[in-house]
C-alpha cells in the first residue's frame, strides 16, 4: 500500500478508505454483469420451450430446428478472440455496453421474423451480442478480484446464468401461453436494452478507474503475472497454442458443453413430449430441474476448486465422470422410466455438468495479466462449437431414422444420448492428461 500511497500522493489514511471503497464497489461491478449474464442464458436455451411451435409454424425438420438453435453458437464461438481483444484493450464496460445492444435486437427481431431467414438472422445476432458478456467478466475478476477468489466467482456467474435458464423453462413456457412466443421475445429485447445502458453507467473497468488501489496494492502480493518486457499479442497467442493443457481443456469443453446444449438446450422437452407424452408446461416444469441443478453445481464446482480440492483438474474430472455416468438411465430406459423420476435425473446432470467451472481458472494460471480475457476467451470457443454441432447432430441422427406419425421413435432419442455419453468418456480422458495449476493466496506473499 506505501507504493500506492507514494504514487497518488496522499496519506495512509486516505489509503485505506480508498481500499474499502474499491472492496466495496467491485461487488457493485460484479452484481451488474451478474444481472446481465442471466439473459445471456435466457437466450441460450430458450428455443427448447418454443421448438414445436417453431417447427409447426415455420416447417421445420429436426436438422433444420438444430440448425436455428445453433445459430446462436457459430456466432458465439466466432467472437471469443474479438471478445478477449475488446476486454483487454478497450475494457468490460464498453464491450458489454455496446454489444448487449445488438443481443436485444437480436432477441426482438427473432420475436418479430415472419420468415425462416429471418429469424436465422435475430438468432444469429443474439449470438454476436452476448458473446461479449463472459470474456468481459473474466476481465473483471481480474482487475478487481484476488486469483483465489476467481474459481468461487466464477462458479456464481455460472450459477446466475442458470436463473436465466430456469426463467427460460417453465416460466417462459407459462408466458408463451399468455401472450405468445412472439411478444415473449419482443419485449426481452427491450428489456436487454435497458440493461445494456445501465453497464455504461454503472460498470467501470479497472480500480484506476475510480482511482482506487488494486488487490495487489492492498494486500502486498504480486498476483498476476506482469511481463517486464512488453509480449505482443501474437506471441502470447503462440504460447497458448503450445500449452499442452489448452488443448486437452479444449477437448474437454468441446464435449462438456455440447452434450449439455444437445439435450437442455433443445432436445429435452420434444424428447420427453414425444416419448413420455409429457403437455408443454409439465415438460418445462420438468427441464427447469436442469438449470437449478446446474446454478448450484457451478457454484459447487468453484468452490470446491478454491478452497476444498485446490485443483481445477480433480474438480473437473471428478464432475465429468459422474456426469457421464447419469446419462445412462436415459439410455437403458430411454422410454421406460418413472415420469416422477426425470425431476431427480435432470437435477443430478445438471449438477454435475457445471464441472467445466475451474477450467476458466485453469487456464487464466500462468497468463500474463493483459492476455487473462483473451486466453479464456479462446477457451470459450470450443464451448460453444460443441453446443453448436451437437444440437446439429442429434438432430442428424432423429431425422436419420425419421418419424413414426409425428414423432421420433425411443431408438432415436436412445442413439442420441449414446453419442453424448461417448463424448463424455472422452472429454474425462482429456482432462485426466491436463497438468495442474497453483491457487496463488494471500500467504504466499
Amino acid at each position: 500500500m506505501s507504493q500506492f500511497a507514494a504514487e497518488i500522493g496522499t496519506t495512509q489514511t486516505q489509503i485505506h478508505e480508498l481500499a474499502k471503497r474499491m472492496l466495496r464497489y467491485r461487488w457493485i461491478c460484479y452484481g451488474m454483469l451478474l444481472l446481465t449474464y442471466i439473459f445471456v442464458y435466457f437466450d441460450r436455451v430458450a428455443p427448447a420451450v418454443v421448438a414445436p411451435e417453431l417447427m409447426k409454424e415455420f416447417g421445420l425438420t429436426a436438422t433444420s430446428l438444430g440448425i436455428l438453435s445453433s445459430m446462436y453458437f457459430y456466432p458465439y464461438a466466432a467472437m471469443q478472440i474479438p471478445s478477449g481483444i475488446l476486454s483487454d484493450y478497450l475494457g468490460p464496460r464498453f464491450s458489454v455496453g455496446t454489444f448487449f445492444i445488438i443481443a436485444a435486437v437480436g432477441t426482438a427481431l427473432f420475436g418479430l421474423a415472419q420468415s425462416f431467414g429471418v429469424i436465422v438472422f435475430g438468432r444469429f445476432l443474439m449470438g454476436v451480442g452476448v458473446a461479449v458478456v463472459w470474456i468481459p467478466c473474466m476481465r473483471i475478476l481480474a482487475n478487481w478480484f484476488r486469483p483465489n477468489e476467481f474459481s468461487t466467482l466464477t462458479g456464481m456467474m455460472l450459477t446466475w446464468g442458470n436463473a436465466g435458464a430456469v426463467l427460460a423453462s417453465a416460466p417462459l413456457a407459462f408466458l408463451v401461453g399468455l401472450v405468445g412466443w412472439r411478444y415473449s421475445f419482443f419485449w426481452l429485447g427491450a428489456f436487454m436494452v435497458i440493461l445494456a445502458i445501465l453497464n455504461f453507467v454503472i460498470l467501470r473497468n479497472k480500480p484506476a478507474d475510480k482511482g482506487y488501489p488494486t488487490v495487489s496494492d492492498i494486500d502486498g502480493v504480486q498476483y498476476y503475472q506482469q511481463a517486464g518486457v512488453k509480449v505482443s499479442f501474437k506471441e502470447n497467442l503462440g504460447k497458448l497454442f503450445k500449452m499442452r493443457n489448452y488443448w486437452l481443456i479444449a477437448v474437454y469443453a468441446f464435449m462438456i458443453y455440447g452434450t449439455v446444449m444437445g439435450f437442455q438446450g433443445l432436445w429435452c422437452i420434444p424428447y420427453l413430449q414425444q416419448i413420455y407424452g409429457m403437455p408443454k408446461q409439465t415438460a418445462a416444469n420438468v427441464l427447469m430441474f436442469w438449470p437449478i441443478g446446474m446454478a448450484l453445481g457451478c457454484l459447487t464446482a468453484g468452490w470446491v476448486s478454491d478452497r476444498v480440492l485446490k485443483s481445477r483438474r480433480k474438480t473437473s474430472l471428478y464432475g465429468i465422470v459422474i456426469y457421464a455416468l447419469t446419462w445412462l438411465p436415459v439410455i437403458i430406459w430411454p422410454d421406460s422410466l418413472p415420469v416422477n423420476w426425470f425431476y431427480a435425473i435432470l437435477f443430478i446432470m445438471g449438477f454435475f455438468c457445471g464441472a467445466y467451472v475451474p477450467n476458466y481458472a485453469h487456464i487464466a494460471e500462468g497468463q500474463p495479466h493483459s492476455f487473462i480475457a483473451t486466453a479464456n476467451g479462446m477457451v470459450n470457443i470450443w464451448y460453444f462449437v460443441g453446443g453448436a454441432l451437437f444440437q446439429a447432430v442429434m438432430g442428424l441422427v432423429l431425422d436419420g431414422y425419421g418419424k413414426v406419425g409425428d414423432k421420433f421413435p425411443v431408438e432415436a432419442y436412445r442413439m442420441s444420448f449414446v453419442l453424448c455419453l461417448i463424448a463424455l468418456v472422452l472429454g474425462a480422458i482429456a482432462m485426466y492428461f491436463t497438468t495442474d495449476t497453483k491457487v496463488v493466496t494471500k500467504d504466499d506473499a
